[in-house]
This record gives structure tokens, C-alpha cells and sequence, in this order.
């Protein structure tokens, strides 16, 4: 078992042990719903062991996709929630749900697929007229099928290219994350939608070809750090959860989230806003 999924299993067991997530919160201690591609590229990795030593905080990261992340946070289960889907964030905070969201990163969805591509969409940045190309079959799309930021805005993708997927014999859902789907997609050489961090993660073990990289707004990917309500949710650690904010905004994790792929992959792979 390798050091992120270690921290995945012990996050979910410090999250089982927290039950509702209403007792009274640790000072010591926040638990982080997470989006997976942030685990699967190794940027937890980095990040939270710097947090920690920093801060003294524990950090419990409990890495699932964007919809259950904000499921979590709604329903009180997390202190802070790490997301890549503006439009379910915009939904939470107008719930009340919400105290803080914040961006606090900025990369890119990719398509990738066979080498061949026999749909024909290599080098294209209308999103909507890929999608309508890969609608006709030519070969098989994997889907992460999981509610997650990606599939979410792979669902609006199809619908803004006026195909309706499931069902299709083509149209593989997995219900797994990122990682997980690339790997189907290799086997199968179909296409996929991927973040682009998780991509060059596992890019190394994958017969696929990087087809779509475009800096187009369809295709942009943001990612967010919320924090909840304390009015609604008063026994969750919520200066703990202000600290990691802080220190992803304006302290020493702002550095390690900009410099991020330069070890790793050669290269940046993050951009970050502009200083608050």
C-alpha cells in the first residue's frame, strides 16, 4: 500500500470514527473531502505534510469525488471541503451551507484516447463539436460514472453537444475514479475525459494519446477550497480549516501548490490566482 492510499484508508477511518460529524471537533485535527484527481496526481502528497508541519494540524483527507465531497460538506461530515465543480459549489452556498469559497487553483480537462483516433477530434477546441464526434461510436468513451467534478462536467458537455450517452453500447461507466477510468480506457483504447494532473500521473503506464489540450473556457478546471457554515455546523473545526485555507492562499502552500509538476512531471501543471 503506497503513502496515498494510506492516507485515504486512515482519512475514512478517522471520518467513520467522527460519526454524524456533529460531536465536538479536534482542534488538533480536520478532516479534507476531497476530489480525487489532487490524490491520484500526488499533490496531497506534498501539500499535507507541509500543512502539518507548519501548523501542527492533522490532516484526515477523505478523497472522493466532487459530488460526494459536497454531499459531505452538506450534510456536516467534513471541516473543509476541496472541489473542482463551481456550479454544485454555487448550489451549497446558496443553501447556506457555505461561510467561504474560494479558488485556489487553475488547470485544464483533456481528452485523450487511441493514437488512431478514429473519431477524428485531435487538435479541435470546440468542446461541443468533440463530443458530437465522439457520439457517433467510433470507438468506446469511458466515463468515470461517479458524480464527480469530472463526470459532472462531462454530463454538461454531452448535453451542450446535444447527445444523450447512456445506454449507448460505446459508453462505458465505470463508477470509479480518475485513475481507475484511465486504466479501463487503456484496455478498452477507447476515449475518456480526464483532469490533466491525473493524466500525466499516469500517463507513463498508458498506450493513449493526449488528442484534446485546449486553454478554451469549456474546457477549464477550476478548484476550490470551501468552508462551512459555522452556524449551521458549530462543533467543526473551523479555525482549523481557516488555518489550511490561509495556507493555501497566502502562506507556504501557495508556493508548493504554483511549483507543483516541476518534480513531479517536468513541468507546472497548476496555475494560481492572483495574490488575494
Amino acid at each position: 500500500m503506497n503513502h496515498r492510499d494510506i492516507l485515504l484508508v486512515a482519512g475514512a477511518a478517522l471520518a467513520l470514527a467522527a460519526g454524524c460529524g456533529r460531536r465536538p471537533g479536534d482542534p488538533g485535527r480536520i478532516v479534507l473531502a476531497t476530489t480525487t484527481s489532487v490524490r491520484d496526481c500526488g499533490l496531497l502528497d506534498v501539500l499535507i505534510p507541509a500543512f502539518e508541519r507548519e501548523t501542527g494540524i492533522r490532516v484526515a483527507p477523505i478523497a472522493v469525488g466532487s459530488g460526494e465531497a459536497l454531499r459531505m460538506g452538506r450534510d456536516g461530515n467534513a471541516d473543509l471541503l476541496l472541489v473542482h465543480d463551481p456550479e454544485g459549489e454555487a448550489a451549497l452556498q446558496a443553501d447556506g451551507f457555505v461561510a467561504r469559497d474560494e479558488e485556489i487553483l487553475r488547470s485544464r480537462f483533456v481528452l485523450v484516447g487511441p493514437a488512431a483516433d478514429p473519431a477524428g477530434v485531435a487538435g479541435r477546441d470546440d468542446a461541443a463539436a468533440v463530443f458530437r464526434a465522439l457520439g457517433t461510436g467510433a470507438a468506446p468513451f469511458v466515463s468515470r460514472g461517479d458524480d464527480s467534478g469530472t463526470h459532472r462536467r462531462e454530463r454538461r458537455l454531452w448535453a451542450a453537444a446535444g447527445v444523450q450517452p447512456e445506454g449507448r453500447p460505446w459508453y462505458v461507466s465505470v463508477g470509479a475514479g480518475m485513475m481507475h477510468a484511465l486504466r479501463v480506457a487503456n484496455e478498452r483504447q477507447a476515449y475518456c475525459l480526464t483532469d490533466l494532473a491525473t493524466w500525466l500521473a499516469g500517463k507513463p503506464g498508458l498506450d493513449l494519446a493526449l488528442l484534446v489540450d485546449s486553454d478554451g473556457a469549456d474546457w477549464a478546471n477550476l478548484y476550490s477550497v470551501l468552508l462551512l457554515s459555522p452556524e449551521r455546523f458549530g462543533s467543526r473545526n473551523h479555525e482549523g480549516a481557516r488555518r489550511f485555507l490561509d495556507f493555501v492562499t497566502r502562506g507556504a502552500g501557495r508556493e508548493i501548490l504554483r511549483r507543483f509538476g516541476e518534480a513531479e512531471f517536468g513541468h507546472r501543471v497548476f496555475t494560481v490566482p492572483p495574490d488575494p
